[in-house]
C-alpha cells in the first residue's frame, strides 16, 4: 500500500474552513494561557529570571485582597517581592485553571481560577496555608510575544496556618544571612 503525500497543514485547515483570523486567535489564546500558567510554574520552581520575563514594564500589580502590594511596578520589583515572600517556603504550588480569554486587537484579558498552596514544616502549627480565588490579567502584544501588563489576585477563601508567611519570611532571612 502506497501512502499519499500529506497536505500542508495550513492548506488542509483552510479546506475545512479555518481562516487566518481564526488560526491567529487560537494561537494567541494558547500563548496567553501558556503565559498565565508560566507565572505559577516560575514561582513554584523559583525560576526568577523566567518570572521576570513575563512582565511588561511597568506592570500594574494588585494583591490588595490579601493586604499586600498594589501599584505600578517594574518587573524586578515584582520578582523581588515574590522572592522575599515565597523563598522561605519548602514548596508552593499554584494551580491555575478555567482560563477565560478575551482578545481585542493587541490587548487581551484573561480571568482564571487559582488555588495557591504553601508548605513549610514548623513547630508552631499546621504546615500548610492555602488560598483560592482568581486572577484577572491584562496583557499586551509585543513584537515577539504577549506580556503581562496588569495582574490582580482576588482571594475568595483561605485555609490553614495564617502565620506561615511570617515563618517563611523568617526562614528566608536565615538563608540570606548564611
Amino acid at each position: 500500500m502506497k501512502l499519499k503525500p500529506t497536505m500542508h497543514l495550513g492548506k488542509r485547515l483552510k479546506q475545512i474552513g479555518m481562516n487566518d483570523k481564526l488560526l491567529t486567535t487560537l494561537n494567541d489564546r494558547a500563548a496567553i494561557i501558556q503565559l498565565i500558567d508560566a507565572f505559577g510554574m516560575a514561582i513554584d520552581l523559583r525560576t526568577w529570571e523566567k518570572f521576570e520575563s513575563l512582565f511588561h514594564n511597568p506592570t500594574e500589580f494588585d494583591y490588595s485582597s490579601i493586604g499586600v502590594i498594589a501599584g505600578n511596578l517594574q518587573p524586578y520589583e515584582i520578582v523581588n517581592t515574590a522572592r522575599h515572600d515565597l523563598s522561605g517556603f519548602q514548596a508552593t504550588q499554584h494551580q491555575i485553571t478555567n482560563h477565560q480569554v478575551e482578545i481585542i486587537g493587541d490587548t487581551a484579558t484573561c480571568t482564571a481560577h487559582v488555588r495557591a498552596m504553601h508548605y513549610l514544616p514548623n513547630t508552631q502549627g499546621n504546615s500548610t496555608f492555602e488560598m483560592g480565588g482568581y486572577y484577572t490579567v491584562g496583557l499586551i502584544r509585543t513584537p515577539s510575544n504577549w506580556k503581562i501588563q496588569r495582574w490582580k489576585f482576588s482571594m475568595l477563601w483561605s485555609h490553614g496556618n495564617q502565620n506561615l508567611f511570617e515563618l517563611a519570611a523568617s526562614e528566608n532571612l536565615k538563608r540570606e544571612q548564611t
